[in-house]
């Protein structure tokens, strides 16, 4: 179910982000402070209520929220940051990344969530567990309402307080492969992209929330290659209590293949930070 009230959202919003303009840098692309929006009354009044299957809770919830295609309208200069095929980033509380396409999360259903409605009064979150610890995904948490969890082109963080957008290029440059790398290993850039990217880095670029996996030394010149591979299908079978989810189901042999080819391949690509090569 999801219904929808439209609000108009308020003027000038220069004090509450970073400004791209002619960026020299990832701290001067456009972000947006969410807390900051709220505590200003710069975000939709909340009018959506969505029901998903949440991936969080494992239960159907019923939350309500702000659309998140009018938030990122409040990016300036959007058309041309979604022309250069940007990125939207995600940023969690612990420093958690999630990233997708900005065409994606400029489509239809995304909500970001601020309410559970299964709370008790004087709350806004029923906690979940994380391993040992009890958490909610306060303050905010990106759902998609009739869109499987599964599909990791769209992705679910919680704990959200931050939206950057940034051009492809320059957030995660480091982490591709040179233009004229063979076909197979550009595929498993691309699932890279898709599957890895939110967690690990290459080469510096990525998530801080899982090894970084080529330098100063690439996965590949440490862990055999079978296991490398048995590894990514299924972490369970070679570490107890792994966080990292297997992808034996999720990508097929030759995605496994061109995966591996491209984490290979960067061994021979290593930089650490920008063009700076590693010493």
């Amino acid at each position: 179910m999801v219904t929808f009230i439209p609000k108009l959202l308020a003027g000038a919003l220069a004090a509450l982000m970073t400004l791209s303009g002619a960026a020299a840098n990832a701290e001067d692309w456009p972000s947006l402070d969410l807390a900051a929006l709220a505590a200003a009354g710069k975000l939709p009044e909340a009018t959506i209520e969505v029901t998903v299957d949440d991936p969080v809770y494992r239960a159907e919830k019923t939350y309500t929220g702000y659309a998140l295609a009018p938030v990122l309208a409040l990016i300036p200069g959007l058309d041309e940051l979604r022309r250069r095929g940007a990125v939207a980033i995600f940023e969690a509380a612990d420093g958690y990344k999630a990233v997708m396409s900005l065409e994606k999360a400029l489509g239809p259903g995304g909500v970001i969530a601020l309410r559970d409605t299964d709370a008790p009064p004087g709350s806004d979150w029923l906690p979940f567990k994380q391993g040992k610890e009890s958490l909610t995904p306060a303050p905010y948490y990106l759902v998609w309402p009739g869109r499987s969890h599964d599909d990791w082109t769209h992705v679910w963080p919680y704990q959200l307080i931050r939206i950057i957008v940034e051009p492809f290029a320059s957030a995660f440059g480091a982490a591709a492969p040179p233009k004229e790398a063979a076909v197979e290993v550009r595929k498993g850039f691309d699932l890279f992209r898709t599957y890895c990217l939110r967690c690990h880095s290459i080469n510096l670029a990525g998530g801080e929330l899982a090894p970084e996996l080529n330098v100063p030394l690439n996965v590949g010149e440490y862990w055999p290659a079978e296991h490398l591979r048995g590894f990514i299908a299924n972490p369970a079978a070679y570490r107890a209590r792994s966080k990292m989810p297997g992808f034996g189901e999720v990508l097929d042999e030759a995605e496994l293949d061109a995966l591996l080819a491209y984490i290979g391949a960067m061994a021979a690509h290593k930089t650490c930070g920008g063009e700076k090569p590693c010493e």
